[in-house]
């Protein structure tokens, strides 16, 4: 696997160019001032892909945001079903556990993987750059077709007991899906047939030991996010009030 070309252009934006962003990225005025609208530049992009192509972003959201850009021109939008598409910065979460605790950063990853930085900070062509350099790092270390799952157990259990932070996760997590999910009783076999549970499965190795300690601890979770939700709608309904 190896660079064989890069596509980058500039897209005349519908806001105003703030000094903030000039800041950040060093686009001027001056620079955008002959470049063209979405529309036009989508269409040299799908020509630059062609169709036999995979698209690789750092993180999820790349893709929906390319996505809607499309829906919001009237523009067709590169078709890459959800087997062609690559979240990078999870895969190598997931694949590399022994380097990242937390998901890293794509100037984290490139440290830590031991390459350098190419590029200027918060440029679209930099963050590509380097992203395929991790790309091209981890197809030589790790098999890219494969769904790595971090190991749970090495901050879930401790000693054959949920840890504090377990606990906390757990509590997260049902309530971030009790807020979407207004079932009442919100019940185990709810949660785990729920999107969240399924996006925990995939990101972690859970062992069946640590599925029944987090199964105990599901109802002190529940009861902890109920009185929460209900805060938050006593929070609102004063809001409303004044």
């Amino acid at each position: 696997m190896k660079i064989i070309g890069e596509f980058s252009e500039l897209v005349k934006p519908g806001a105003r160019l703030t000094r903030h962003t000039t800041k950040l990225t060093g686009i001027t005025k001056k620079d955008l001032m002959n470049v063209e609208k979405f529309p036009q530049i989508i269409e040299r992009f799908i020509q630059f892909i062609g169709e036999d192509s995979i698209f690789v972003t750092w993180g999820k959201e790349d893709y929906r945001f390319l996505s809607h850009d499309c829906t919001l021109h009237g523009v067709e939008c590169p078709c890459m079903e959800k087997e062609r598409r690559i979240d990078l910065q999870k895969f190598v979460f997931q694949a590399y556990e022994e380097l990242f605790e937390h998901t890293p950063s794509l100037q984290s990853a490139v440290e830590q993987l031991g390459l350098i930085w190419e590029g200027k900070q918060h440029r679209a062509l930099a963050d590509a750059e380097n992203t395929a350099n991790i790309l091209l790092k981890a197809y030589s270390e790790r098999d890219i077709t494969k769904r790595y799952k971090r190991h749970g157990e090495l901050e879930l259990v401790k000693d054959g007991k949920l840890t504090e932070k377990a606990k906390k996760k757990m509590r997260k997590w049902v309530f971030k899906e009790m807020r979407k999910n207004t079932e009442r009783p919100f019940v185990w076999s709810t949660f785990e047939s729920s999107d969240t549970w399924e996006s925990i499965t995939e990101r972690y190795y859970i062992s069946e030991p640590t599925i029944e300690l987090l199964k105990k601890h599901f109802r002190t979770a529940v009861r902890k996010a109920e009185r929460q939700i209900r805060y938050l709608a006593e929070m609102e309904k004063n809001a409303e009030v004044k």
